[in-house]
């Protein structure tokens, strides 16, 4: 009996264990189960997406378009960049077979020299683009038939023209990078959030699929894309282009709104091509350079305004002062001359004829008096010697004088705008806009927002404080010394009645460029005069006198901006 019980308690404990095993293994394999399920559910629903498109990039090949980076407007939302849809041919040299067959197509599609495609274009490991020339459909098919060539419409990040190139900058082409200009202040707004990246379905080889043709990668993590709206005005920059180029080689323009400070346009020259940079790399011309921001000038007769304006504020001089010119000023050993030298001087000359006549030794005279401390102090108030900060990175903030240079002869030279004194055509543009003012300063400003792709804004910026530089008498009467030097004086050549009248200021600055001396034309002036709205600043390099080269430049461009508001 007693073996018997033992027996069945065993036999209990072993059924007892069973029963756990045999619950473990339920329990664990019903926890499997819906751990797998869970994990399957994590990878369908929450990361399909994500290795959806993991999956795709092994088909994928991505074509470098360069249409990722956000676009660049003028203040009316016309675009500035990726304006017009082109046809473009990409091919991947390390996929291509360049056979003289595929060449031959190649010179067909794009009229590039087959030297030049075998040798220059398809010599590399990078990915080369051409614009189609001839969009014949027959031939575009047997292209896209080849392995590692892609044909494409998208729009050109830069237009054949060049228009407003030094203010847009370039992006490097191959990084993605902006190098100059807008492209590089904002290069990080403009090239983040991309959403989507082009590419064709290959097969092993890298042929695109027939049937399958092109695809859309998206950027999961890209939220709104940005682009850059200005305050250029495409038709004022249109138009100072166009007038500049009928007539000079060398030069800058740069025009403001009055009340704004906001830039409408801005012109430098030579121009270049934004998508052949490496052209002009090696150049003497200086291309790549923005004159109106990034080349320094002597101002000339110009800066015959910032003498009047300390003349005026520090009570040197009174509006009935007369004084004589006899056609050239002695300061120590130096005689500088007066451009009346030759008809022995202007003789008794008041201020406002000083002024309109651009009269060296009536100038020099008053520099003398004024005293190099509160010229060189005038000068800072209106800017001179510093950064505008207009947000272009590549500006320069111009040189004013030492106080020991203004020693002896040296305060001469600077009362007519000369020495080492060196300003930029903007330094200048924002003097006058002050002037048309009325001793107020607004600053200057190009970016006036980001928005995203619906136009709704992300970021504003906002207008920089205004602050009073000269009393409002002073401006008033530099206003109307400016009226008489374009209505009879120097700037003459300037005078319209057709634009409401204009006011402005002359200059002809001697400088040396590549060991010879030359004479930069300058003219500075705002309309119409009784509503300041415009400034144009216009310096023609190697124009010499600036009232026969740059003032009758002005009036062209003044009416034809004045014919924009008729419309």
């Amino acid at each position: 009996m007693e073996r018997k019980k033992k027996q069945q308690q065993q036999q209990s404990i072993i059924n007892k264990e069973n029963k756990y095993r045999v619950f473990f293994i339920a329990f664990t394999f019903t926890a499997f189960i819906f751990v797998l399920i869970g994990r399957l559910a994590y990878i369908q629903l929450i990361q399909g997406h994500e290795y959806y498109l993991r999956a795709k990039t092994q088909w994928f090949k991505e074509i470098p378009t360069r249409v990722e980076r956000g676009k660049i407007y003028d203040r009316n939302m016309i675009p500035l960049t990726n304006k017009y849809k082109k046809s473009h041919v990409i091919v991947f040299p390390e996929y291509f077979n360049s056979t003289t067959e595929n060449l031959q197509l190649l010179h067909d599609m794009t009229e590039i020299t087959i030297h030049e495609l075998k040798y220059e274009k398809l010599n590399s490991n990078r990915p080369v683009e051409m614009k189609i020339v001839n969009e014949n459909e027959e031939l575009i098919q047997k292209v896209v038939n080849m392995q590692g060539a892609f044909v494409l419409d998208y729009s050109d990040r830069y237009d054949e023209k060049g228009i407003a190139s030094h203010v847009i900058g370039y992006i490097n082409k191959v990084d993605n990078i902006g190098e100059k200009g807008l492209e590089k202040k904002y290069d990080q707004e403009l090239k983040e959030n991309q959403q989507y990246k082009i590419g064709a379905i290959v097969d092993a080889k890298k042929r695109m699929i027939p049937g399958l043709g092109y695809t859309v990668l998206e950027n999961a993590l890209a939220t709104e894309k940005k682009n850059i709206v200005t305050t250029l005005d495409y038709s004022i920059q249109q138009i100072i282009e166009e007038e500049f180029d009928k007539v000079f080689k060398k030069g800058s323009i740069v025009v403001l709104d009055v009340k704004q400070g906001e830039l409408l346009g801005m012109v430098s020259r030579p121009n270049f091509e934004q998508s052949n940079v490496a052209a002009y790399l090696e150049n003497k011309n200086k291309e790549l350079y923005n004159r109106a921001i990034q080349i320094t000038y002597p101002p000339g007769s110009i800066f015959k305004i910032i003498v009047t304006a300390a003349a005026l504020e520090y009570g040197i001089v009174d509006m009935e002062d007369m004084f004589f010119c006899n056609g050239y000023e002695e300061i120590g050993d130096i005689a500088i001359k007066c451009s009346s030298f030759h008809k022995g001087g202007h003789g008794k000359i008041s201020l406002t004829e000083a002024f309109s006549k651009s009269c060296n030794s009536v100038f020099i005279q008053l520099g003398q008096k004024i005293g190099s401390k509160n010229i060189i102090d005038m000068a800072q108030k209106f800017g001179l010697g510093s950064l505008t900060e207009i947000g272009l990175l590549e500006e320069v903030p111009g040189h004013l004088p030492s106080e020991d240079y203004m020693k002896g002869a040296g305060i001469g030279n600077i009362s007519i705008g000369q020495g080492t004194l060196e300003v930029t055509p903007l330094q200048i543009a924002r003097l006058t806009a002050i002037i048309a003012n009325n001793g107020i300063d607004n600053g200057v400003s190009l970016a006036k927002k980001i928005i995203d792709d619906e136009g709704n804004i992300i970021k504003s910026y906002k207008r920089k404080v205004p602050k009073f530089v000269i009393n409002i008498g002073t401006a008033k009467i530099i206003q109307a010394m400016m009226e008489t030097a374009v209505n009879e004086g120097t700037a003459i050549k300037a005078k319209s009645q057709e634009i409401g009248g204009a006011a402005g200021k002359t200059g002809s600055s001697e400088a040396i460029i590549d060991g010879e001396k030359t004479v930069h034309a300058w003219f500075t002036g705002y309309f119409p005069i009784d509503a300041p709205q415009y400034v144009i600043t216009i310096i023609v390099e190697n124009g010499g006198s600036g009232g026969k080269a740059a003032a009758p430049l002005f009036k062209k461009i003044a009416q034809r901006i004045n014919s924009l508001n008729k419309h």
